[in-house]
């Protein structure tokens, strides 16, 4: 799935850029590196894509592609492909031994964003259109500028999201056929995460920037409670070098 993600959004981007000039393009690669609420499993690492364009109503961040439909100085609305990067594989820790594997998955999702002078608020409801969870997401975020200046900027975030019970179930659940004496069978709640976090961008030159993102969540206490998860919270980093065309 991560394979096919990476080699479907390059076929995008350069598709969408190609013979067009006026395209806002910068493509470059990160590493995103994070706890994982899993027994058995400190943490999870992913290299990623890291792509910001623009063209007309089409764009692409970082993983996500979307459409705007209603575009406005200060309002968007827009429709969204969202990947989610959860799951496990049952080899990859004893506690998991048995589980059928979660796999991550692609959401459809509508999108609100409305912009202030110094920060944005987005509000997105999202649906997993690949068959893996047959959940929902709803998420609410804002963001707040800290402080920018010629080549560097800080922003603040924060926000909750909520998971459907289909979708907390599926990546914390346990099936009755995956239930052990020390596994009992488990159905989790809708689930409700808040999470803060930080974003920084820095221009290395006119072409080069990094960007570095911190965040920490906490998770429900349905989700907390499964028998295949041993921790409250996720702090997550990423870091990614970026170009512009």
């Amino acid at each position: 799935m991560k394979k096919k993600l990476i080699c479907a959004l390059s076929v995008f981007v350069m598709s969408a850029y190609a013979g067009n000039d006026e395209s806002s393009v910068q493509m470059g690669v990160g590493v995103s590196s994070g706890m994982s609420p899993y027994k058995g499993i400190s943490s999870i690492t992913i290299p990623l894509p890291d792509i910001e364009l623009n063209y007309k109503s089409v764009f692409v961040e970082g993983i996500n592609a979307g459409y705007n439909i209603y575009d406005t100085e200060n309002l968007q609305l827009s429709v969204m492909a969202l990947p989610v990067l959860l799951g496990y594989r049952s080899k990859d820790s004893d506690a998991l031994k048995g589980m059928d594997n979660r796999h991550m998955s692609i959401e459809g999702a509508l999108r609100m964003k409305y912009t202030f002078e110094k920060s944005f608020f987005a509000t997105t409801f999202s649906h997993d259109v690949s068959e893996a969870s047959n959940g929902y997401t709803f998420n609410v975020a804002y963001n707040y500028t800290l402080f920018e200046t010629f080549n560097q900027g800080l922003s603040l975030y924060a926000g909750a999201e909520y998971l459907s019970d289909k979708k907390s179930t599926y990546y914390y659940g346990v099936k009755a056929k995956e239930a052990t004496p020390s596994r009992a069978r488990y159905d989790a709640d809708g689930a409700f995460n808040p999470f803060i976090g930080l974003s920084e961008v820095f221009a290395l030159s006119k072409t080069w920037s990094m960007l570095a993102n911190v965040e920490y969540k906490r998770l429900d206490s349905t989700i907390y409670q499964s028998p295949i998860v041993d921790d409250r919270y996720m702090l997550s980093g990423y870091l990614a070098i970026i170009y512009r065309f």
